[in-house]
């Protein structure tokens, strides 16, 4: 912990390099921490639910603290019964519905359609895409594999071992 005794990241890596040291060697590094990142991840699970446990504890059992207190943040958000009674024409010029709840609702193509009328091709085109899920589901495997390509997912670049 620092000198005021706040944990932060630099002092938790700081820890955990102590006592597990990171190779010498640079790969066998970047999959230390590779695995430290994974260990983070599953973690992070973990002290979520924990958190959640001691939080749901302490307002069940009235706990009180004379060094801390719970604080719930508020998001301030319309009230859109309230608006839509009493301003309709407000109401009616700001409503909308997120994207995916429109795709639930009318579908990828319907949407594409809509798009293309909306915006043209110049805006749309540059955005197509085609799901790999439906092109597996349209085409045999053969076929499907002749319009599939590979490209680098950086993000999830990673050390493997090689087997001996």
């Amino acid at each position: 912990m620092t000198a005021d005794g706040v944990l932060t990241p630099s002092v938790l890596e700081t820890f955990l390099l102590e006592w597990w040291p990171l190779p010498e060697d640079s790969f066998a590094a970047a999959y230390r921490y590779q695995e430290f990142l994974y260990c983070m991840k599953e973690l992070t699970k973990v002290f979520e639910k924990r958190h959640k446990e001691l939080i749901d504890a302490i307002r069940f059992e009235g706990l009180e603290s004379d060094e801390f207190a719970v604080e719930v943040p508020m998001d301030n958000v319309v009230n859109t019964d309230l608006l839509k009674d009493e301003l309709p024409t407000v109401y009616d010029n700001l409503v909308f519905i997120k994207s995916s709840a429109a795709e639930r609702f009318i579908g990828r193509t319907s949407l594409y359609l809509l798009s293309l009328e909306a915006a043209g091709q110049d805006r749309v085109v540059p955005e197509e895409e085609v799901n790999l899920g439906d092109l597996r589901k349209a085409l045999t495997a053969v076929e499907a594999a002749r319009y599939v390509m590979q490209i680098p997912h950086e993000k999830l670049t990673r050390v493997v071992r090689i087997a001996e």
